[in-house]
C-alpha cells in the first residue's frame, strides 16, 4: 500500500527532523517517512493525505493554514509541478523513490529550483537552514 501525500507534503518528507505541530502529528509524520525509506512506494494526492488524516483539526489549530483551503491546493499543485518536472514522471501514480530520485530533490531544494510551493510556508526558515545544512538529520 502506498504512503498517499499531498503535493506540499511530499517537499517536507524532504527536511522533516521530527519536528511538527503536535506530538501526534510528529508520530504520524516519522512513521510515513520511514515507511518511504524503506522503499514504501509513494503516490500524490489531491486533499488530504496520510499525514493529514486523523490530524485535521490539531493542524487547523495548529499551525497558519487549512487542509481544505484553495491556497493550499496551490501549494499542492505547485509542488506537484515542480517535482514531477525534476523526475521527468508524473507522482500520481505509486512508485518508489529511489536514493538517487531524492539525491537530486535535495539539490533542487537547496537550489531553490522546486520551492515555488514554500513561498508563505510558515516553516520556510526552518526548512532553509535545514538545506544549507546539508539535510543533515532528516528522517528520509
Amino acid at each position: 500500500m502506498p504512503v498517499l501525500l499531498r503535493g506540499h507534503h511530499f517537499l517536507c518528507i524532504l527536511t522533516f527532523r521530527g519536528k511538527g505541530y503536535t506530538d501526534a502529528f510528529v508520530d504520524n509524520m516519522s512513521a510515513k517517512v520511514a515507511a518511504i525509506r524503506e522503499g514504501q512506494p509513494v503516490q500524490l494526492v489531491q486533499g488530504p493525505d496520510d499525514i493529514c488524516n486523523g490530524f485535521t483539526d490539531a493542524c487547523r489549530e495548529a499551525c497558519d493554514h487549512d487542509c481544505n483551503a484553495r491556497e493550499t491546493a496551490k501549494m499542492d499543485r505547485q509542488a506537484v509541478e515542480a517535482v514531477s518536472a525534476l523526475l521527468g514522471r508524473p507522482l500520481e501514480t505509486a512508485t518508489p523513490l529511489e536514493a538517487a530520485e531524492i539525491a537530486a530533490l535535495r539539490v533542487a531544494y537547496r537550489q531553490k529550483t522546486i520551492r515555488a510551493a514554500c513561498a508563505d510556508c510558515s516553516w520556510k526558515e526552518f526548512c532553509d537552514g535545514i538545506a544549507d545544512d546539508g539535510f543533515t538529520g532528516t528522517l528520509l
